[in-house]
């Protein structure tokens, strides 16, 4: 019921005061751009009438090309896969995925990070593209410790102010169905910085 209450007053102040996104999309199915390289070496796109350069060059051989057919079965090859066959094996009692409370505080952090993307998402669709990926990564990290230690070695090694979502990130993310900030005081300093 809180869980309800917290989405319905989130879904209500989204559409009082909507955050600043993208345009293009009211203009038509396109929109004309250049690409341009950014001061630290990127390649980015300068969209007519947006107010941020897009960050990075979707190209289209790999978006709607050829290579789209194999990135597809790449995806679908590693996480439906594993995921068919996790299920499979807990079905025929043969394997137990352990609930997140009885995981690693490492793994049980990153499968915590995962149920805040989830709740992020807009369509159900991608909804359950997380959940999945939720399940399978943090089963094969739980269950194997010598990747979860290469996990964690990873994740240390993080610069996180390379990475972190730019305020253009955050622009061109809000056309893409996923509301980030929509739940900015739900998740905290993270989204520190992104006033609009």
């Amino acid at each position: 019921m809180l869980n309800f209450l917290i989405k319905t007053w989130f879904n209500f102040w989204y559409r009082l005061k909507p955050p600043e996104m993208v345009s293009y999309w009211k203009r038509g199915d396109s929109a004309r751009a250049r690409v341009i390289h950014a001061k630290d070496g990127s390649l980015n796109m300068q969209i007519e009438g947006e107010r941020f350069d897009y960050p990075g060059f979707p190209r289209g051989t790999v978006l709607t090309g050829p290579l789209a057919k194999m990135k597809h079965y790449i995806k679908n090859a590693i996480f439906n896969n594993v995921f068919a066959e996790l299920e499979k094996m807990t079905a025929e009692n043969k394997y137990d995925l352990l609930p997140p409370e009885k995981m690693v505080p490492a793994v049980r952090h990153i499968y915590e990070i995962f149920e805040k993307l989830e709740n992020m998402e807009i369509v159900p669709d991608m909804k359950g593209r997380i959940n999945l990926i939720k399940k399978v990564f943090t089963a094969i990290i739980q269950e194997d410790d010598a990747y979860r230690f290469r996990v964690q070695m990873f994740l240390d090694l993080i610069d996180q102010e390379k990475v972190r979502l730019s305020k253009a990130d955050i622009y061109y993310a809000s056309g893409k169905y996923w509301k980030p900030l929509r739940y900015k005081k739900f998740f905290g300093k993270v989204f520190d910085g992104y006033e609009y």
